[in-house]
Formats: structure tokens, C-alpha cells, sequence
């Protein structure tokens, strides 16, 4: 990540004024939370990299069309969550998991076989019970821990309240304890 300091409103400015500079440093400060989000919501490490690119790549090609009265954090998500929902919907809602090789490309280098064969099992176990979860939730979620986005900023990327972001999470994370519980 670059060592500037400008808001992403700003860079999304000079972006739109085709600044590319600008537009690497969004993509650089942004690329792995949006990466997270997709993977976890997919399953898929090459479908979540595809949808990566897809994202920025429409990010840049409707740079006209943000408004920096806007999150960009939020435009962005919106935007990731959109081809998201267009993907799952290609697949008729049910996305393979390759949660072995997701976890290997985040693995510890440094961990025993044993330490990664028990990360895999968990890493296993909380994709499958993230998959049960209703979409909302899993929007919520996956939003909310693996984005750093804030209720309010998940409420302009799902369309609904803050307090409905809230009280969707708490819902997701009572069912995940559930569901992990069982698995």
C-alpha cells in the first residue's frame, strides 16, 4: 500500500479527472478487502479473482458516475456485491467450495501439518456454515468482518437501515454459533 494519505472521495476525484495514479493507489488500498469479501462469499478463489477485476474494472469505467458526496468504500462495495449477486445467480445459488486451496493462499508458511490440517478443517467448517446462512446474513457478515465497512456504510451497499445492519449481523452471528456448533 502507498504512503498516501488522501481520501478515497479525493482519489475518486482525480480518478474521474483520469488520474490512472489515483486509481492504483484505490485499487491498492482496497484490493484485498474486496477480494476477502468475494472469496468468502463464493468459495471459489478464481471466480472471487475474476469478480475482483470485474469490480475495479467497472469502478474505472463509471468513474463518471460516482458522486464523492458518497462512500466510496460503499460504491465500491455495492458495486462487488451487485456482480456478486449476478454470479451466484449464473450458478443457481450454489457456489462451490474449494476452501483447501482459499486456505492455502492465506496459509502460514511457518505452521506444522498438523496446524494446517486443523485450519483446514475449521476453515472447512466456517465456509459451510457461512454458506447456510440466509443471503441477508451472509451480506451482512461477510461485509461487516472481512471489510471493515461500518452499519451505516453496509446499509448503502445492501440497501437498508443501520439498525437493520445491526440487528441482520447479530441474527448472522447467533446462527453462524449455531451452525458451528452442529458442523
Amino acid at each position: 500500500m502507498s504512503g498516501d494519505l488522501r481520501p478515497d472521495e479525493a482519489l475518486m476525484e482525480e480518478v474521474r479527472a483520469g488520474n490512472r495514479a489515483a486509481f492504483q493507489v484505490l485499487y491498492d488500498r482496497h484490493h484485498r478487502s474486496v477480494f476477502g469479501f468475494l472469496l468468502r462469499s463464493l468459495g471459489e478463489r478464481r471466480a472471487a479473482e475474476d469478480l475482483l477485476q470485474e469490480t475495479f474494472l467497472r469502478v474505472f469505467a463509471h468513474r463518471e458516475e460516482y458522486r464523492s458526496t458518497a462512500s466510496f468504500r460503499g460504491w465500491l462495495f455495492t458495486i462487488a456485491r451487485n456482480l456478486l449477486i449476478d454470479q451466484l445467480r449464473r450458478k443457481s445459488g450454489s457456489p462451490d467450495v474449494e476452501s483447501r486451496e482459499n486456505l492455502e493462499a492465506v496459509a502460514d508458511p511457518g505452521a506444522t501439518p498438523l496446524q494446517q490440517a486443523e485450519a483446514w478443517e475449521l476453515d472447512e467448517r466456517l465456509q459451510e456454515a457461512v454458506l447456510r446462512l440466509t443471503p441477508s446474513q451472509r451480506d451482512v457478515l461477510l461485509l461487516s468482518r472481512f471489510t471493515g465497512l461500518s452499519a451505516a456504510e453496509i446499509a448503502e451497499v445492501t440497501g437498508s437501515s443501520p439498525e437493520a445492519v445491526r440487528v441482520t449481523l447479530h441474527r448472522a452471528l447467533l446462527r453462524l454459533r449455531a451452525l458451528l456448533g452442529m458442523l
